[in-house]
């Protein structure tokens, strides 16, 4: 019996469109950057530097979405992606842990704001840990 893995596929599948969709506004210079800042929920003034940075950064995103794309459609062949994915989230998660305060500082973040996204990145990686397919279970071609 051929199993569908749905729920990893859902989770997947968020956080895959969520970095394409990032990626692509950071990639895509007609797309304003704004964009992007208020998903942060940051203040903060965009210099041509940083304009350059977003730009590298979203083409980071851009390829991790894709990634994720590719285990969405086929999970049991793409753990690698899978683990990934979950290694960079938790590790997100750890510098948000470590740079707390410096993000309020800096950038003006709301606390709670900051807080509720950490704890989203947190329960996404943990899921793709949980729901990723067994070591067990063998790919098929």
């Amino acid at each position: 019996m051929k199993q569908s893995y749905l729920p990893i596929r859902i989770v997947l599948g968020m956080a895959a469109a969520a970095h394409v969709v990032i990626g692509l506004i950071g990639v895509i210079p007609a797309i304003p950057i704004r964009i992007v800042v208020m998903f942060y929920g940051a203040s903060l003034e965009v210099t041509p530097q940083l304009a350059h940075i977003i730009q590298m950064f979203g083409a980071y995103m851009l390829a991790v979405g894709i990634l994720g794309a590719f285990a969405v459609w086929n999970p049991l062949k793409n753990k690698s992606i899978i683990y990934g994915i979950s290694f960079l989230l938790f590790l997100r998660v750890l510098q948000r842990i470590v740079f707390a305060g410096q993000a309020y500082e800096v950038f003006g973040i709301s606390p709670i704001y900051y807080w509720v996204q950490t704890v989203l990145f947190f329960a996404i990686a943990l899921a793709l840990v949980l729901l990723r397919p067994k070591a067990s279970q063998p790919a098929k071609a």
